[in-house]
């Protein structure tokens, strides 16, 4: 079965929940095309698959050049009409609406790959804008919704009015295996002592993410802890970051602004001691306090046998629930937290393990996405196959 995946940014790298589902896929021999564009700034997607195939179009950057959303439809059209792929995957808002308008003409069922609220109206949004519209009445007319847990699926039937059923989870995992090991990636980078730990920001990196508040909330860490931030992609030249790395904190926090594939981001990681997984309520409103399953870096962490300090928020309480992290209120109790942790550091680590195969774990829900695809393969026309 050919399987198309479409995405407008080219950002695959930075989806987990996303490159899973096409790995497993590839696993079970479907044939998968991914268009995308692609970007200097963005590393290409990392897969060791011959059942995985790109094709990537230059985005947008000249007045004179024909807009992203073109390349990609021309790109759709040319290898539908050869291919005739059964399911449409699309990988970001602009891929699906896309996806929805080209549906008219080829007839594929579109799977709605969601990877963050769609927006509501809020006290800072007062209305919707033109494509908050055309997002909700695309996710209502996709044929599946894939989304990252049991908090977005009550969100989506509550405000969206989606029908539960065609609703399917998948934790922002990486397909990676449980690590368990630890390395050295960090220490040698950075030249840290063994005497020190390391508390790991991965991922994104600006104010959603409180990283300036948790960069100046170093100077009441402990003297043997240090902080390293390290980013999706490249962020130089990025004026927060720029304005982050040109301040002065007390040679308590680095910087890795190179991104790196996903295995090697297992080994990375696990060379810290503790993740930390901040989030702007003011800022993101309910995308932060109902993050739940779609904290990948939260996912990697625990992965890798991490203990876990987050924003105390509802969705997270599932940390403290398995004793593998540690939920605040305030950057001021990061210290605190950092301590804890240290005393009971051998179970906070066999514990985050323990809760990522029991809540994380991609198999289960991958399958059971495939299962349900191949259920309703067996009901189209024979014209289709």
């Amino acid at each position: 079965m050919h399987i198309l995946v479409l995405i407008r940014q080219p950002y695959l790298d930075k989806i987990p929940s996303l490159k899973t589902l096409l790995w497993y896929l590839s696993q079970k021999s479907y044939q998968v095309t991914v268009i995308s564009s692609s970007e200097y700034k963005y590393p290409s997607p990392t897969f060791d698959n011959n059942n995985i195939k790109f094709i990537f179009v230059k985005k947008r950057s000249k007045k004179i050049e024909l807009p992203t959303t073109i390349k990609l439809g021309w790109e759709f059209i040319k290898y539908s009409l050869s291919q005739k792929p059964i399911y449409c995957i699309g990988g970001d808002t602009f891929g699906n609406i896309l996806l929805s308008t080209l549906n008219k003409v080829f007839g594929f069922k579109h799977i709605y790959f969601l990877l963050e609220y769609p927006q509501i109206i809020t006290e800072k949004h007062d209305r919707l804008s033109k494509t908050d519209r055309k997002e909700w009445k695309v996710l209502q007319k996709a044929f599946l919704v894939i989304t990252h847990d049991d908090f977005h699926k009550k969100f989506l039937t509550d405000e969206i009015k989606l029908n539960a059923n065609k609703i399917l989870t998948l934790p922002n995992a990486t397909f990676t295996e449980i690590v368990d090991y630890t390395s050295k990636t960090l220490r040698e980078l950075f030249g840290i002592s063994v005497n020190k730990k390391i508390i790991l920001h991965s991922g994104g990196l600006g104010a959603w993410f409180r990283c300036k508040e948790l960069a100046e909330s170093t100077k009441n860490w402990p003297d043997d802890t240090v902080l390293i931030f390290h980013t999706s992609h490249d962020v130089s030249g990025d004026n927060y970051f720029e304005t982050l790395r040109n301040t002065y904190y007390n040679d308590k926090v680095f910087f890795s602004i190179k991104p790196v594939p996903t295995f090697e981001l297992d080994s990375l990681v696990c060379s810290a001691n503790i993740g930390i997984a901040l989030y702007s309520v003011k800022l993101l409103e309910y995308r932060a306090e109902f993050m739940g399953f779609a904290a990948g870096k939260i996912g990697n962490y625990l992965k890798c046998g991490l203990p876990v300090i987050a924003t105390k928020l509802f969705s997270f309480t599932y940390l403290e629930n398995y004793h593998c992290g540690i939920l605040i209120n305030s950057e001021d109790e990061i210290s605190d937290a950092i301590n804890i942790i240290t005393k009971n550091y051998e179970e906070y680590s066999k514990n985050a393990r323990v809760c990522y195969q029991a809540l994380w774990y991609p198999e289960k829900f991958v399958n059971e996405i495939i299962r349900v695809m191949e259920d309703k393969t067996s009901f189209y026309p024979s014209r289709i196959l």
